[in-house]
């Protein structure tokens, strides 16, 4: 029987039970702060860009940054609190319906760059004086308002999009979106707790407002663009942990839509492409916040990602065509003067930042250096630091850049972020892990990891990436650098670690080093680049040109360089002259379109040592030069041309020659080549040396690592008959060249007296004539040997001849660019070697059917021109004046008949 005083005991107990289950319930009901990041980002304080580009790209940003005037950007703000001002606001934009839309972006720039200021403190103090200076004045306003609200026009636009009163609007919540993120990035990198208060109190009075919105109305609302109200208000409610900031994010999730696009059906046709993008930057980070629950919303961000990619995304990584996508698939159709806008680029960034930190997805990294290059990078305009609104894929136009004080953009606002946090994407990190994704010179200082990392590269100029470790912890560290998309095909990332060829996996597109690394250790990467052809899905004759990671673009000119106006103040190029649209491709080279491309780094040649490209074999090839469209600010462009096959060309001659050919010409020549130390290198055709006795080996060779007894190459019938050149013998370490039909005990070569270096392009040759072989460096002599008695006849038929590895398999593989690899059937005289140095022997003085030699029929030609005979065979005259006199004459002819018998070795030039 329960007593009274038991029965309190049981109801007691229950009551408890209760009230833990009801707690607990409360507890699993209640949005938590969820750590969905696999990778997390360095702060941009503990990343410093060293490359000279870069470092004048952010320098040009703050000089901007530092030319506005504060008080002219708050003066809407200030009215709109009924607080007096004897400043006038700025123009265009900013006396427009979206006045307040440039101070969002200003906060948050001026953050970033006091975050990137870190060495530079008297311009460091005066971003903290801006800032908070600005968060001051705008307290003031937030005060005087009464309610929260913080705005640089009147709640009336916002009546308006509700359709509650009728009147003027234009984008009063993708403006509000702008305010509470440049609030927020105060707070976080500028160092300003006020920040996060005027933010929290601003969020409020979102709250209140969208908390009164039935659905009709909701709908109402979110058919205007709004930019990323969802994920700035995620984002506040990371800091605030106010629910209601939460409730109001969730207001602004078009829940319906995004479950279309996870889905996988494409319905971006006809949608403002940066309306929609800030949705999914949001989605995802609803991902984030809310945890795994939540994961339609990240298949929404990646399915979204996904099909701006594949079907309308430019070789540059921008899209849209006047701020909208267009038909899938459909890019040909839609290129003109307002494709890629630049706010869409630095949308898209954000969103693949996101995921890649979310899934680790190495794609989302390629395609950040892909657009971070070829649109952010080029959008802005070196000298002045102003930016573009839209970046013509058509043929023809150029790029146009805003002014300091008389437009204000939107892509003016994101400029000012782009080029404020150039450096927050190059290196990531998770507990044990540093990852590399982009290959720019920077220092990586791991400050809670007691890590500094040093990158230098110039890739792609040269394909060498250099990291030297200058402080170093106790425990391992794995350092995991990014194998980028862009690789020369069939290559991969060789790696040398302190010098040491280190054998090296891809796995999930990074290369991994784990080890307790010490003050000074070297990596050195290696990533080759090659010429890639992109293709128009909807046209598929109409290509573009990328080398490595850089989009090439063709100069074509300056004429009429004129702008008109479009939309609301935006100003685009005009094609008002004839330009270069089609490229033909000469049939007597190749017999389709396809091959052609499939042949492209023969088709398309780089100047060595530049980043300089031209065409063979085309109608254009004397017409057009391609470089880095990133650089390129000041000309009209070609990205995309169109090619056709036409008739005509010269006649086709093979690269590889396998018996000897008439005296003065190569027997075999090649390259360019870009061996990796790992597996390439050439085989150079069977028999090629029988009957040999005087030679020239030349080429032009830029080394990655001179590991002892690499071979340049290796010519032979097995490891007792050979003719190798190393660059690095296992006695001297100096270069070693040598023939043998008897093994290494009856070599006879010439031991170099120079020692090569990495990362230096020479010119190097071999030259035998009857008994004497010398040795030569740019052109002039390093080493002779006056007594050989081998030569290359007496190898007999060489079946193993190796361009870039040794006849035997232990020696180590070359990594090396090679040019103009060239092995000639006789001796080149000092002129002809020189000429080679300097370019070429096809422009010898004195060559004038251009065939690589003097000899007579150059005599015979400048005679008959000299007697004014018909010239019926090839005769190029800027070769016939060798001895510089400006005429030419019988004295010509007669030089080039003494040199062709040896009478004279050289022409001067009196």
């Amino acid at each position: 029987m329960l007593t009274k005083t038991n029965k309190k005991k049981i109801f007691s107990c229950r009551a408890l039970f209760f009230i833990l289950s009801l707690c607990v319930m409360i507890f699993l009901e209640m949005p938590q702060l969820a750590a969905q990041e696999k990778i997390q980002a360095f702060d941009m304080e503990e990343v410093t860009i060293t490359d000279s580009f870069y470092e004048n790209a952010l320098n040009k940003e703050i000089d901007y940054l530092l030319a506005l005037e504060p008080n002219r950007l708050l003066v809407g703000f200030k009215q709109t609190a009924s607080i007096s001002t004897s400043y006038k606001s700025y123009g265009s934009w900013e006396s427009s319906l979206i006045q307040g839309h440039t101070m969002g972006h200003y906060m948050t720039a001026l953050a970033q760059a006091y975050k990137n200021t870190v060495n530079k403190p008297s311009v460091r103090s005066e971003l903290k004086n801006r800032m908070d200076f600005i968060i001051n004045e705008l307290e003031a306003c937030q005060i005087k308002n009464g309610n929260g609200y913080l705005f640089a026009t009147p709640p009336t636009q916002f009546d308006v999009v509700e359709g509650r009163v009728s009147g003027s609007s234009w984008v009063p919540w993708y403006t509000m979106h702008k305010i509470v993120t440049g609030l927020l990035d105060i707070y976080k990198l500028g160092e300003n707790s006020k920040a996060l208060t005027l933010a929290s109190n601003l969020g409020n009075w979102i709250y209140n407002r969208t908390n009164a919105w039935n659905s009709s109305m909701q709908s109402r609302v979110l058919g205007v663009e709004y930019g990323g109200m969802n994920d700035c208000l995620y984002e506040l409610y990371k800091l605030s942990k106010n629910n209601n900031h939460l409730t109001a994010a969730h207001k602004f999730d078009e829940v319906s839509y995004f479950q279309t696009i996870a889905g996988g059906n494409n319905v971006l046709n006809g949608k403002h492409a940066n309306t929609n993008i800030p949705k999914f930057i949001g989605a995802l980070n609803r991902y984030m916040v809310v945890g795994s629950s939540e994961t339609l919303y990240l298949n929404a961000a990646k399915s979204f990602y996904e099909m701006v990619l594949k079907d309308h995304t430019y070789i540059t990584g921008g899209n849209s065509q006047d701020e909208h996508f267009r038909t899938p698939g459909r890019l040909d159709g839609y290129r003109d003067n307002v494709n890629n806008e630049t706010c869409n680029t630095y949308n898209m960034l954000k969103l693949a930042r996101g995921l890649f930190q979310v899934t680790g997805d190495v794609k989302y990294a390629d395609y950040y250096e892909q657009a971070y290059i070829n649109e952010i990078l080029a959008s802005q305009n070196p000298e002045t630091g102003m930016t573009t609104y839209f970046k013509a894929m058509g043929t023809g136009y150029f790029k146009v850049f805003g002014s300091p004080f008389d437009h204000f953009w939107c892509c003016t606002g994101s400029g000012m972020e782009n080029f404020s946090k150039l450096n927050d994407s190059i290196y990531f990190r998770n507990a044990s892990e540093v990852y590399v994704n982009m290959y720019i010179s920077s220092v990586l200082n791991y400050s809670a990891m007691g890590f500094n990392l040093t990158q230098n590269t110039d890739i792609p100029l040269s394909d060498k990436a250099l990291f030297v470790v200058n402080k170093a912890p106790s425990q391992n560290i794995t350092i995991k650098f990014r194998s980028p998309s862009w690789l020369a095909a069939g290559k991969n990332i060789s790696v040398l670690v302190n010098g040491s060829v280190t054998n090296v996996q891809v796995a999930n597109g990074y290369v991994s080093l784990n080890r307790q690394w010490t003050v000074g250790d070297r990596v050195e990467l290696f990533l080759p680049s090659d010429v890639k052809v992109s293709r128009l899905p909807d046209n598929r004759n109409v290509v573009a040109f990328t080398y490595g990671p850089l989009v090439l673009s063709a100069g074509l000119g300056t004429q009429n360089m004129t702008t008109t106006g479009h939309g609301v103040n935006v100003l685009k190029a005009t094609k008002n002259v004839s330009v270069r649209e089609l490229i033909g491709v000469y049939n007597s080279i190749s017999n389709s379109i396809d091959q052609f491309i499939s042949n492209i780094n023969s088709n398309m040649v780089r100047t060595a040592g530049t980043l300089n490209f031209y065409l063979r074999n085309t109608d254009a090839d004397n017409e057009l030069t391609f470089s880095p469209h990133y650089k390129r600010y000041q000309d009209r462009y070609g990205i995309y041309f169109e090619l056709a096959m036409v008739a005509g060309g010269p006649t086709p001659t093979p690269e590889i020659v396998s018996t000897p050919q008439p005296q003065e010409q190569a027997v075999w020549s090649g390259g360019p080549y870009d061996f990796d130390g790992v597996v390439d290198f050439v085989d150079i055709p069977d028999g090629i040396f029988s009957n040999l006795d005087n030679f020239t080996i030349a080429c032009r060779v830029e080394f990655k690592a001179l590991p002892q007894w690499v071979r340049l190459f290796d010519f032979g019938a097995g490891t007792d008959v050979y003719m190798m050149f190393t660059p690095n013998s296992g006695n001297s370490g100096k270069p070693y060249f040598c023939l043998t039909t008897n093994g290494n005990a009856g070599e006879e070569g010439v031991s170099g007296q120079t020692s090569l270096e990495i990362g230096r392009s020479y010119h190097l040759a071999i030259i035998k004539n009857g008994s004497h072989c010398v040795y030569y460096i740019d052109g002039q002599e390093d080493s002779r040997n006056s007594a050989m008695t081998i030569k290359p006849a007496h190898l007999g038929t060489t079946l193993n001849n190796y361009l870039g590895r040794s006849q035997w398999e232990h020696d180590p593989y070359l990594a090396a660019n090679i040019e103009d690899f060239r092995i000639y059937n006789r001796s080149l005289s000092d002129a002809e070697l020189m000429a080679l140095v300097q370019g070429g022997v096809s422009r010898l003085s004195g060559d004038v059917d251009e065939n690589g030699a003097v000899n007579i029929v150059d005599a015979l030609l400048i005679a008959q021109d000299y007697v004014n005979l018909e010239i019926t065979s090839n005769y190029n005259p800027e070769l016939a004046d060798v001895n510089c006199d400006d005429v030419i004459n019988i004295v010509d002819a007669l030089l080039v008949a003494q040199y062709y018998v040896k009478l004279i070795t050289d022409f001067s030039c009196k």
